[in-house]
């Protein structure tokens, strides 16, 4: 199937549009094989080695998580009114800034400097990340995404176990212990990707983005039909293409959980018009609405509300644990950074894995039940890893309470997309800043729950938070039932 694909869409792509596109690949892999390093597994035992403590990792993704919330909204306004690639060099500058404050502060041990790169690396992410995905999309034709978006979803999970592999060979060079002088080389390593995907944000370039014209909708004037041709040449312009314009479907890499969450992009593909369908113009992106449902006096129209409270209320249970596990294995079980890091390898492979299982069955048994079934096991997995004492056990339960919260989150964000209007959607976008705010910020509140505590009393008030959260989206379920995907 890829290989059809593959071929459309390499000819499709073929022109300007491919530096962009192969820049966005690169940045992808180096940057997303830094954050497995530097803000994962290594960082936390850093910083509760350097401390003895567990709030100061939760205020070091706390401090970067507000810095992310302040500036996610002015960073967007501006990639929306001046050049993308203008934007992708300041966030570069800042990389490379945030690279070397970063590495001082872990050469010096220096707490208050992290806390102050950390705060850049939040600002980084918040002009990079609006501005790669506009001009990745904007260098591929409308239609023809789902092929690119694959390949960018591919790398950066191919990058997040590259992180941890590379973790683990350091630590067999310089030693498999959690002491400042073993951690060091190996958050040194991810100060060195992560300024190199900086500087592929240089590489950019606005004027090799794609322009719009009648192929945004699929129609597309034969070159040797001037006549028809001019009248789609006069429209066409350097107007920029919309993220969520249409039902978006293939996964992307953003942030959440182990910093994955997904956008999606048209994945429909349209023949060329016949001499007949040119007398038709067709606008495939127009889409039917979904038929209203109710339940318990609420609407169809509730769908985006009832969906972003809860995932507002389950990330603040996500933060509150997800950066605590690596401390739980080594200080529970006493794991050395070379099997913690092992773990962390295999995550993004069960994630991808069960994301695969989870679409299929999204077709027969529908989105939404997916969605709660999958996030319900989860919570289950959670709840049990407070109480369980077996190691293998709690490996089994960590890999799948990860793998399946994650797995269907393609799914949800499919179902909300289509109870948004277009014209709206970029707000619902935009409120997605809160919730990353919520996950860092809640990881202050973790890193106090295990202080005063312990790690399965975290793990323990974490799952009801998410079977709270959980509880809204039963709501979804006869709310849905007409959003069938097709």
């Amino acid at each position: 199937m890829y290989a059809s694909i593959g071929s459309a869409s390499s000819s499709t792509l073929a022109g300007d549009g491919q530096h962009n596109i192969h820049a966005t690949y690169l940045f992808t892999f180096f940057y997303w094989a830094a954050r497995s390093i530097l803000f994962q597994q290594v960082i936390a035992g850093f910083v509760f080695v350097l401390t003895g403590s567990n709030q100061p990792v939760g205020i070091v993704k706390g401090v970067q998580g507000i810095s992310q919330l302040v500036f996610s909204l002015p960073a967007g306004y501006i990639a929306d009114h001046t050049r993308r690639d203008r934007v992708l060099r300041f966030a570069g500058v800042l990389g490379l800034f945030g690279s070397l404050l970063t590495l001082i502060a872990v050469m010096d041990s220096s707490l208050l400097l992290l806390n102050v790169a950390f705060a850049l690396w939040g600002l980084f992410d918040a002009f990079q990340g609006p501005a790669m995905e506009a001009i990745f999309a904007e260098s591929i034709p409308h239609g023809r995404r789902s092929y690119p978006f694959m390949i960018k979803y591919n790398v950066s999970n191919l990058a997040m176990v590259m992180g941890p592999l590379l973790s683990v060979l350091l630590f067999l060079y310089f030693g498999d212990n959690w002491r400042i002088s073993e951690l060091q080389p190996v958050l040194v390593l991810g100060t060195i990707l992560v300024a190199i995907s900086s500087l592929v944000l240089f590489r950019f370039d606005d004027d090799k983005t794609l322009l719009e014209e009648d192929s945004i909708h699929g129609v597309q004037a034969p070159a040797d039909t001037t006549e028809h041709a001019a009248a789609p040449s006069s429209r066409t312009s350097h107007h920029r293409l919309s993220l969520d314009s249409d039902a978006l479907r293939t996964p992307s890499v953003v942030g959440n959980d182990l910093e994955i969450e997904y956008n999606y992009s048209d994945d429909e593909t349209y023949d060329e018009p016949t001499e007949t369908s040119k007398l038709i113009h067709i606008h495939p992106d127009k889409e039917a609405p979904i038929p209203e449902a109710t339940f318990m006096g609420l609407h169809s129209r509730h769908v985006p509300h009832l969906l972003f409270v809860s995932d507002f209320i389950i990330s603040n249970g996500a933060g509150m644990t997800v950066y605590f596990f690596p401390l739980f294995f080594k200080e529970e079980y006493g794991l050395s950074p070379i099997h913690v890091s092992l773990i962390f390898l295999v995550q993004p492979i069960v994630v991808f894995v069960l994301s695969y299982i989870a679409q299929r069955w999204s077709r027969p048994l529908g989105r939404m039940p997916i969605v709660v079934s999958t996030r319900i096991f989860a919570t289950g997995c959670l709840l049990w890893m407070s109480f369980a004492k077996p190691l293998h056990l709690q490996i089994v339960l960590f890999l799948m309470r990860g793998g399946m919260m994650r797995c269907s989150q393609p799914l949800r964000r499919s179902v909300l997309m289509d109870h948004v209007q277009k014209e709206f959607r970029a707000r619902w976008n935009a409120l997605e800043g809160i919730s990353v705010f919520s996950y860092s910020g809640s990881a202050v509140l973790g890193g106090y729950l295990v202080d005063k505590y312990d790690y399965r009393t975290c793990f323990f008030i974490t799952s009801w938070v998410y079977f709270a959260g959980l509880a809204l989206e039963l709501f979804l379920l006869p709310l849905t039932k007409h959003a069938i995907e097709k």
